[in-house]
Order: C-alpha cells, then sequence, then structure tokens
C-alpha cells in the first residue's frame, strides 16, 4: 500500500485510523477515507495492520500539493499573464515566435487541473512545468545573461518548487509571495527590456516575411511608431509594392527606418534619392564607405541631414531579384556637425550588422 504523508505538513508515516496529524495537528477526521476505517466489517478486525499503510484511497487527497493548490495556482495564473503580455507584445516585445502563447494555455490549464484535483495532478503539473521551463532556456539562448530572461527562468523554478516534495505552510506561501513578485517584475522588464538589460542584453529582431528582411536591432534599440520617429524623420508611407519599418534609441538619440519594396523599375540613384526626399532629408553628399553587406554589390551611401538637426547615413541597394532596400539611421541631439556625423555614421554601421535580406 503507499505510505502515508501529511496533506498539509508532509509528515510521515500517520498511524491507520489516526484523527489528525501528530506533527501539526491537521484533522483527517472529516475525509471520507478516514469514516470508512470506522465501518471495517468485523471478519477483517484481525487482518495484519500496517502502521504505515495510508487511511486515504481512491483520488483523495494524498499530498501537500493537491491538499492546498490555491499558492500554487495563484503562481501559475500570474505566470499566464506574464506570459501574455510577453507573447502578446502588449507592454514590449521579444519578437518571440507564435507558439509562445502556448506556454499562457499551459500555465491556465495546470492551474484548473490542480484546483480540480483529478487524476495525478502533481505528476502532470510536474511535466508541464519543467517543459515550460525548457522553452524558456530556449527563447533565453540568445542572451541568458539579460535580465527579462532571468526573472521568466526563475518564475519557471519558483512555480515548479511549489509541485515538488511536500511544501509546508512556509513553504507554500514564501513562494507564493516570491512567484507573484517576479511575475510582476517579469513584466515590467519586458516594457525597458534596452535600459535593464546587461551582458549580451536584449536585441529586437524585426521580420519582414512577405519583403524578406530581418533586422537584429542593437542592444537599447526597439521598433518605434511613425509618432515616435516625426520629430527625426519621416516614415515613408507604405505602397502596394513596398513598405518601412521604423527603430531607434529613445534615451540616445538614434532613430532609423528600413525600406523594402519590390519591382519598383526605378533605378538605384533615383531611388535612393526618392527615399532622401520621403524621410524628411536635404539633397546629402554621396559617401565613399562600404555599405552593410545585406545591401549587396549594388549599393550608394548618402549623408543624411533632416530639418531637426540629426545626422547620419542613408544607405541603398538594389538586388538581384530587383528589390530596392534603403537603410537609414541619424543621431540627434549632437554639439556640433562633426560629432553628429560621426555618431550618426557609428550607429548606421551598428544597425547594418544586424540586416539580413533573404
Amino acid at each position: 500500500m503507499p505510505q502515508t504523508l501529511c496533506p498539509s505538513c508532509g509528515h510521515s508515516p500517520i498511524p491507520r485510523g489516526a484523527a489528525a496529524c501528530p506533527a501539526c495537528g491537521e484533522p483527517f477526521d472529516h475525509l471520507p477515507s478516514y469514516k470508512k476505517v470506522g465501518r471495517t466489517h468485523l471478519d477483517r478486525l484481525g487482518d495484519p495492520v500496517d502502521d504505515d499503510a495510508t487511511v486515504f484511497g481512491g483520488d483523495l487527497v494524498t499530498s501537500a500539493v493537491s491538499a492546498h493548490p490555491g499558492p500554487v495556482a495563484a503562481v501559475l495564473g500570474a505566470g499566464a499573464l506574464a506570459w501574455f503580455l510577453r507573447a502578446g507584445g502588449v507592454v514590449g516585445s521579444l519578437q518571440d515566435p507564435s507558439w509562445t502563447y502556448g506556454l499562457v494555455a499551459l500555465d491556465l490549464v495546470l492551474a484548473l487541473v490542480l484546483v480540480l484535483n483529478r487524476g495525478p495532478v502533481k505528476g502532470i503539473a510536474q511535466v508541464g512545468l519543467v517543459a515550460q521551463l525548457v522553452a524558456t532556456l530556449w527563447l533565453a539562448r540568445a542572451s541568458p545573461a539579460a535580465p527579462v530572461h532571468v526573472a521568466y527562468v526563475l518564475l519557471g523554478l519558483v512555480a515548479l518548487s511549489l509541485v515538488m516534495g511536500e511544501p509546508g505552510v512556509v513553504r507554500r506561501y514564501a513562494s507564493m509571495g516570491l512567484g507573484l513578485c517576479l511575475a510582476l517584475v517579469s513584466g515590467l522588464l519586458l516594457a525597458m527590456p534596452g535600459t535593464l538589460s546587461s551582458g549580451g542584453g536584449v536585441r529586437q529582431l524585426l521580420v519582414g516575411s512577405e519583403l524578406g528582411y530581418r533586422l537584429e536591432l542593437p542592444v537599447g534599440w526597439e521598433r518605434l511608431t511613425r509618432e515616435q520617429l516625426a520629430t527625426h524623420m519621416m516614415l515613408p508611407a507604405a505602397t502596394l509594392s513596398g513598405s518601412a519599418v521604423g527603430f531607434g534609441d529613445l534615451a540616445r538619440g538614434r532613430y532609423g527606418m528600413l525600406w523594402v519594396e519590390r519591382g519598383s523599375g526605378a533605378t538605384l540613384s533615383a531611388g535612393c534619392q526618392g527615399l532622401l526626399r520621403s524621410v524628411g532629408s536635404s539633397p546629402g553628399a554621396e559617401l565613399s564607405r562600404p555599405a552593410p553587406l545585406a545591401l549587396g554589390g549594388r549599393t550608394q551611401l548618402y549623408a543624411l541631414n533632416t530639418t531637426s538637426g540629426a545626422r547620419g547615413t542613408l544607405g541603398c541597394g538594389l538586388l538581384a531579384d530587383g528589390r530596392l532596400v534603403g537603410l537609414a539611421v541619424v543621431a540627434a541631439g549632437a554639439v556640433d556637425v562633426q560629432a553628429g556625423d560621426a555618431q550618426g555614421a557609428a550607429a548606421f554601421a551598428a544597425v547594418g550588422e544586424g540586416l539580413v535580406l533573404q
């Protein structure tokens, strides 16, 4: 027969027929299995007694986890919210794959299973949380030391610790408090991944599947809206064959945009001059610096000077399949022209390293 465990503190063994736990005083006489012992048939009174055998039976409560599912269910619910904020890009975007929505559903399903207490709920929760932890570590593989990834890993570990062994009262509620705090911290870190990153940092990934681009931004940069860019750079309006995406580092005054257009029919020089006008720049001098490798073998670089005083570079490339690609990056707030040009050129080179065209 299975060994006994107190559903409250995990004390073992519990003598057969005991009305309460000898360690913590948790009462057992309200359980149907305890009442069954009192109705044992007379012809079985002489059977050998195993004092270590459980008095619980069937699918009744047999562990501290299933006896007190509230704390772990609360942590799982908070974890589901944290994963929803991350998967949906509600307060910040790490550009995670769409299957991360499955982690939201996983946490909610595990919480429901624990509350309903049907079947081997503890084992199901353990397997589910281990799978979630593996997925979290995989998502963090590019920058495992980034605080936002560390917070999500710790949140998974706290939830897992609540379904391992037989947690007592102190462990249950201390872990619940820690788990809720970690869920809150995880959401806050999503909103500011650049400023709170360390080591490799969090690098946002911008992907345009239809136009065939992949841009991994430097640490601290993020996708920006047209309104956020408007002061220092205009974002060209989308057409049937092309569109632009804006990005930047607001804290450091860096702004940029990537334009990809299929089959424009324009020459490289004409297309690049059109992009200069579209971003709000006066005609700039052609530069002799090397262009990012992703722009291909046919490239042109121009100095970029916007009406706000931001200075930088526009690089254009005409790919073999006819796509026109334009990458523009400016730096704002420089004290003089030379410093602005140097800062803009450095920002352009940093962004260009993360560009891949397919």
